[in-house]
């Protein structure tokens, strides 16, 4: 019961924290299961949609905000562009049949850029929360 009462207080944190921002926009439509960041910058969301659907998308919303032509493996689901001056790669790896993995790094001058990483992958989520509805 104790854990329960507190429920409303951890939520409350937890939505205004800047970092749950991208696990937000799926929240209503089931889309991202899981957001975690890594240990070097990279943002991985748990997504409960089709890696193929998934990987269309993550294309087409990086190619809008690459300033250069972005370079693409579809054998591998990866995709690499310029962001903001750093180097952004995003990959779209199968879970299961129904789920799939999207991750997003990105690092400029040699550093890992966290800031753009977690920008691009909220700009992929949403670009799939907004093709799902």
């Amino acid at each position: 019961m104790r854990n329960i009462a507190r429920l409303p207080l951890f939520l409350a944190v937890a939505l205004c924290t800047p970092a749950c921002f991208p696990a937000l926009l799926g929240v209503g439509a089931g889309l991202v299961i899981s957001h975690d960041v890594l240990d070097n910058n990279s943002y991985v969301a748990h997504v409960n949609e089709d890696a193929a659907l998934t990987w269309a998308i993550a294309k087409s919303a990086l190619t809008h905000q690459a300033s250069d032509p972005i370079t693409v493996n579809d054998d591998l689901r990866r995709a690499e562009a310029k962001v903001d001056g750093a180097n952004v790669t995003v990959s779209v790896e199968t879970y299961d049949e129904v789920n799939c993995r999207l991750m997003v790094s990105a690092n400029k001058f040699g550093v890992n850029d966290g800031e753009v990483a977690e920008r691009t992958l909220q700009q992929l989520l949403t670009a799939l929360h907004e093709a799902r509805d």
